[in-house]
């Protein structure tokens, strides 16, 4: 941690890094991409000690759409029984930014070898479906058609 204290952003970040040390390297990457790459506004970092690690809160600066980015090594494994561990960790966080509209998506931030980071939404359960997606099939009306 003490080769990330010389970036002079480190400050902004500094107690959540020392609260979470194992995951301190991920969170700053992580920060720093949506601060100063992607240029995300409104951005905050939530601790969550259930869980063992932070989220970042984020608006984009585009869309208004807000993001809880958790930051994650793609080494990390990710199962389905991890995510909904993570999930369930969230719904008990007494953060109030987590308590009040308990998270129904989060952002997982993976940072690769070569420090590339891809965001990937996971959604509990089934999302809900957009009425205007072009993934959207239309059911077809009731008929009478008999199937081979």
């Amino acid at each position: 941690m003490d080769e990330l204290a010389l970036h002079p952003r480190f400050k902004e970040v500094k107690d959540e890094c020392v609260q979470f040390p194992e995951h301190a390297e991920q969170l700053f990457q992580v920060y720093l991409d949506l601060t100063l790459a992607k240029e995300f506004e409104d951005v905050s970092v939530i601790q969550a000690p259930l869980l063992g690690r932070c989220l970042i809160e984020c608006t984009h600066p585009d869309t208004r759409v807000k993001y809880l980015v958790l930051p994650a090594f793609a080494a990390e494994p990710w199962t389905v029984a991890s995510m909904e561990s993570t999930f369930s960790a969230l719904d008990k966080e007494t953060d109030a930014r987590l308590s009040v509209n308990v998270p129904s998506r989060i952002t997982l931030g993976v940072i690769t070898g070569d420090s590339t980071i891809t965001y990937i939404n996971l959604t509990r359960g089934i999302p809900p479906e957009k009425p205007d997606s072009n993934l959207t099939v239309p059911i077809a009306s009731a008929t009478n058609t008999v199937v081979p």
